[in-house]
């Protein structure tokens, strides 16, 4: 694995959403949804990047292009309490939103500095990026980690997770694959009073944070991107990872509410590739040996890009338009190096950028601030043709297997966000 390395340059500009007066509602793929904006331009050369936050320009109801706009439960009024940039980052969020557990929490005791760290399979870059940077980040700031690498299946997990709180670790930092299985370990470390941040993947409950990428609206703004690039029509490929994890539920959703405005696109779903590129090359190679139709477009969550890059590749096919949420080093050299011909999109939320906004909720915690809400969105930029070049590093090639960094000045959890969640 390559270490990861963030570029550099200026931080990205938020580009103007344009929606397509060609496309109009009803894609074979539906869901419902009201409106909003993120459609950009189909010309590769004027496509920039954009922020996450929704609801830039306005839009026509079901136009093409452009994303819904649905906020999510707010039962306790926090979100309605923040500020409407901030609020905006929570579209489409698939989680409810709650006063959290941890608002007036404060340590027991300052001399137990222990955190639990519980991943899943580190079986893709991301995820061995995420555990080195993380656990280095917490080390680096005085914390003793007690680091727990866990299988796939959700049951292990929850038992390491509760093995956790046994040991009465001061704080859990977890990335559960199941959303509904961990409310009961998180209520009871709650009442342990031991707070858990959950990265990457959001749990509906008061008793654990959420801290990740709002995966819905980055699906979303993936597709919007996509539909204008397409024109509105043609077959979209969607290459999942894991069935019912909630960063591949959520983002699909996003996608589909967006798709479902477009008549003329219509997607196929039945690729899952376990977030290893291995599986998706070998997966998008048969796919494609056996299913002539032309594809327009392949939208992938989580890892897996460079794998359906080199899938395309085995088949004898063109890599179409890719739109990926994990800005994987193999796909973005491919991206960057043939920029000029071909469009790509994505957008993430960078093991750095992750690692350091956890240890900023991490130290905000043991210092007693509290945190008010129990999901804590990063505001992740749209990467475009325009932008690639501030993700792209020169040791960066097509068989390369690690994670963009993102450009040095990018910040996802920029300080006036950080200052309105805690207490």
């Amino acid at each position: 694995m390559r270490a990861v390395q963030p570029g550099g340059i200026a931080a990205l500009a938020l580009a103007a959403g344009l929606g397509l007066a060609a496309c109009s509602s009803g894609s074979s793929s539906s869901s419902s949804a009201g409106q909003s904006s993120t459609g950009q331009s189909p010309t590769a050369s004027s496509a920039g990047s954009s922020s996450s936050t929704a609801g830039s320009s306005a839009a026509a109801a079901g136009t093409c292009g452009t994303v819904p706009t649905t906020l999510p439960s707010d039962p306790d009024g926090v979100l309605a309490a923040l500020p409407a940039s901030l609020r905006a980052l929570y579209n489409g969020y698939p989680t409810g939103v709650y006063k959290s557990a941890f608002a007036s929490w404060k340590p027991k005791s300052a001399a137990n500095k222990t955190v639990g760290f519980l991943l899943s399979e580190t079986n893709n870059g991301y995820q061995l990026a995420l555990q080195q940077i993380l656990s280095g980040m917490l080390k680096s700031a005085g914390y003793t980690v007690d680091q727990v690498t866990s299988s796939d299946e959700v049951t292990d997990q929850v038992a390491d997770f509760n093995q956790m709180v046994e040991k009465k670790v001061a704080a859990i930092v977890y990335e559960p694959l199941s959303s509904s299985a961990f409310t009961t370990a998180a209520a009871n470390a709650a009442k342990a009073g031991i707070p858990s941040i959950s990265v990457l993947n959001s749990v509906d409950s008061a008793d654990t944070i959420s801290v990740g990428a709002n995966d819905w609206l980055q699906g979303a703004q993936m597709a919007a991107r996509v539909a204008t690039d397409i024109g509105g029509s043609g077959k979209v490929l969607d290459v999942h990872g894991i069935s019912g994890v909630a960063i591949d539920t959520a983002t699909y959703a996003g996608v589909k509410a967006v798709f479902a405005q477009c008549r003329g696109i219509s997607t196929d779903d039945t690729i899952y590739t376990q977030f290893a590129d291995s599986t998706a090359k070998s997966q998008v190679q048969t796919y494609l040996e056996t299913h002539p139709q032309k594809i327009a477009a392949v939208i992938t969550s989580g890892s897996g890009a460079t794998g359906v890059m080199e899938g395309f590749q085995a088949a004898g096919k063109a890599l179409p338009e890719l739109a990926n949420d994990s800005m994987e080093d193999g796909e973005l050299a491919y991206w960057y190096q043939n920029k000029s011909s071909y469009n790509g999109v994505g957008i993430t939320a960078t093991p750095p950028q992750l690692a350091s906004a956890t240890l900023a909720i991490v130290q905000a915690l043991f210092a007693g601030k509290g945190v008010q809400v129990s999901a804590i969105v990063l505001n992740t930029p749209l990467v475009t043709n325009a932008s690639v070049a501030q993700w792209y590093t020169s040791d960066m090639t097509t068989s390369s297997t690690g994670n963009a960094g993102g450009p040095t000045s990018l910040n996802v959890l920029p300080s006036d966000e950080l200052s309105a969640v805690l207490g």
